[in-house]
């Protein structure tokens, strides 16, 4: 994109790399985006159901929020029988560092976890190994192993799915004619698109003929609307795992310039040929709208803020403005502190405290498995 006339005045001067703009305290949480439809509700009995063919259970999150995008309603009442791997999809848009952080803290609380990017296939044929490693098929030559991909709607599941069958096709072409990796496995595969709500049916697919390996694709599955956290659903809105329009492209666009700010990832400052950052969220909104018309030749005289915002958003979630993960991560010492906590608290009641010190959600605390406070 290129300059255009600018309204300095939005802005607070800068030296270097900004190092006199101060960003906002606070964002002021007015909204409570929710989405929760009919064919969830079914999907989720449909879930339930089969949970009891299941051998491995893959809850795939989005890795720009670890547990936000954690589906708590769905994995915490597993029987013994179900071996359960996390999936953090879409890695590549945060960092390496960032990436392998939630990665451990996820494993430190007793819960296999991988990073993968399954529009790539990245790190996908590990699910695979972890399946053969972990579990043991009662009937192996005829029912084989049965996986089941669970989790928030639009974060990868199907995609996942397609990848495991897609590598599977591509091993057999590589061993030749006589390989039976996938003999008699159709090329079906399930219905991905970067829209929430695609997939509305538990489906059934086979991955593999040998080993026989066979996947459950699911319907995602919002939360249910928890009325004393609002920036978890505003988190959940941005990462698009419900349609724009529950909660406001331009509120979303809001909460976003506000942790580019908070973060001090300015990227969106060249990408988008400003003087500065801002935190005057229609006034960038305006800014993009402008430049867009510009590019389609149009004669604007009242800017579509929506449109703006939406680019913005859309420049973010495509990973041009910066890799920002939007949970915190806490490190080793904070959650020592943290299970001490829970473990010294009084149990919620009407003599105690009204509930257990916060944690992380998506995060289980197991005071037995960790390596700091000396407990076993």
């Amino acid at each position: 994109m290129f300059r255009q006339g600018f309204r300095r005045g939005y802005f607070a001067t800068y030296g270097g790399r900004f190092p006199e703009f101060v960003p906002r305290d606070a964002f002021n949480f007015d909204n409570h985006p929710h989405w929760f439809i009919g064919h969830m509700s079914k999907g989720k009995t449909k879930i339930q159901q089969r949970l009891k063919d299941v051998n491995v259970l893959l809850e795939v999150r989005d890795a720009r929020a670890p547990f936000s995008s954690a589906q708590t309603d769905m994995v915490f009442a597993l029987g013994t029988n179900v071996k359960r791997l996390v999936v953090l999809n879409k890695a590549d848009l945060v960092t390496p560092s960032v990436g392998l952080a939630m990665r451990n803290l996820i494993e430190e609380a007793g819960t296999p976890c991988l990073l993968t990017c399954a529009s790539q296939n990245k790190n996908l044929i590990k699910i695979k190994q972890f399946a053969m490693d972990n579990t043991r098929a009662k009937y192996p030559r005829t029912l084989g192993l049965m996986l089941m991909v669970v989790g928030l709607p639009n974060v990868g599941k199907s995609t996942v799915v397609n990848g495991l069958k897609r590598i599977a096709f591509a091993t057999a072409r590589k061993q030749g004619k006589e390989s039976k990796l996938v003999h008699g496995v159709k090329w079906t595969e399930a219905r991905a698109y970067d829209e929430p709500g695609v997939t509305r049916d538990v489906n059934f697919f086979q991955l593999s003929n040998q080993p026989r390996l066979y996947c459950y694709d699911t319907p995602g599955i919002s939360l249910m609307k928890k009325k004393n956290d609002p920036e978890r659903n505003t988190k959940l809105a941005l990462l698009k795992t419900m349609p724009d329009h529950m909660a406001g492209v331009v509120y979303m666009a809001d909460y976003l310039l506000y942790r580019l700010n908070k973060e001090q990832l300015f990227d969106y400052v060249d990408e988008l040929d400003l003087p500065g950052p801002t935190d005057d969220v229609r006034y960038l909104s305006a800014h993009v709208a402008s430049l867009l018309a510009h590019r389609k030749k149009l004669q604007l005289y009242v800017s579509d803020t929506t449109a703006g915002a939406k680019f913005f958003i859309e420049l973010w979630r495509s990973g041009r403005l910066g890799k920002l993960c939007l949970d915190h991560i806490p490190d080793l010492e904070e959650m020592r502190k943290l299970r001490l906590l829970k473990t010294q608290t009084e149990p919620p009641g009407p003599w105690g405290p009204p509930r257990y010190p916060e944690t992380p959600l998506g995060l289980e605390l197991d005071p037995l498995r960790d390596p700091l406070s000396g407990c076993r």
